[in-house]
């Protein structure tokens, strides 16, 4: 068991990264405690095993979330925990780590449709969850980057928000039951694998709530720069290989050239070209 000052030693630095005044005589992705350097991956290890909740590894932070770029939760995948639940068309739920290809499941009010393949798809690495509790008796986990549907209270119009950025009083939508979810508590806890499955509308039901397939960027944009994936899956997506395939990380790649990580982008785009329109 380390010590009080070598555990808050280790969530500092964990936490802050590997900048330059950290590392000391050890060199890129180590770090020296009590004389002796240490990987960040070991450094992460120990500090969770002190009771951390989440940790975080050195990275390049995203400006608009603050948070790390290509980890799980922010700038990576946006999936789901293997015992995340969908419902069959059966009517029996299934989880998602035993979910196939093929399989039927509810994607929107009374419409099933069946998973075309895996947007990413890891079986055993370490990933941080959201999990939204609801008042509902019920909730929701998946990563922070990963697109949920909001439904305000005195609005029927639909929005979307990062996991990360819901809020306590934000309604979620409680498709099988048709009943609305308020957020009334957030937290985090980490699991080993994450998966994302597709579907042609792009929209799942998962823990009986509506979400979007697609993570990181607006649900719009990725719908429409997935269409070739959901037209043509035995091309474009993988079967059951593990890892992000080679068209969804070219797709991702040519997002983030576009700033489209950012949703305040393509509505500026959109005002500039207006204005040479008129």
């Amino acid at each position: 068991q380390p010590s009080d000052m070598k555990t808050i030693l280790l969530l500092v630095v964990v936490i802050l990264g590997n900048g330059p005044n950290v590392l000391g005589s050890c060199g890129a992705g180590y770090v020296d405690v009590d004389g002796t350097c240490i990987s960040l991956s070991e450094a992460a290890a120990v500090a969770r095993s002190a009771g951390a909740v989440a940790v975080s590894t050195s990275c390049k932070r995203n400006l608009r979330t603050g948070e790390c770029e290509g980890s799980q939760g922010s700038g990576g995948g946006g999936c789901f925990p293997g015992t995340a639940e969908v419902s069959l068309l059966s009517g029996d739920g299934k989880k998602m780590k035993d979910l196939a290809i093929g399989d039927e499941v509810l994607t929107g009010p009374a419409t099933y449709s069946p998973i075309l393949g895996w947007l990413d798809l890891k079986l055993g690495e370490d990933t941080s969850f959201v999990t939204l509790e609801t008042n509902l008796s019920s909730s929701l986990s998946l990563t922070g980057n990963h697109i949920v549907f909001i439904q305000p209270d005195a609005e029927d119009k639909v929005t979307t928000k990062y996991a990360q950025d819901v809020r306590m009083g934000d309604v979620l939508i409680q498709e099988v039951t048709g009943q609305k979810g308020e957020v009334i508590k957030i937290s985090q806890f980490i699991s080993a694998g994450y998966f994302a499955p597709l579907t042609e509308s792009g929209t799942l039901v998962v823990d009986g709530y509506l979400v979007s397939c697609y993570a990181s960027f607006p649900h719009w944009a990725a719908h429409i720069a997935l269409y070739p994936a959901r037209t043509w899956p035995h091309i474009f997506l993988g079967g059951t290989e593990e890892g992000t395939g080679t068209f969804v990380t070219t797709i991702k790649h040519l997002g983030n050239l576009l700033n489209l990580r950012n949703p305040a982008v393509p509505a500026l785009l959109l005002m500039d070209a207006a204005k040479e329109e008129f």
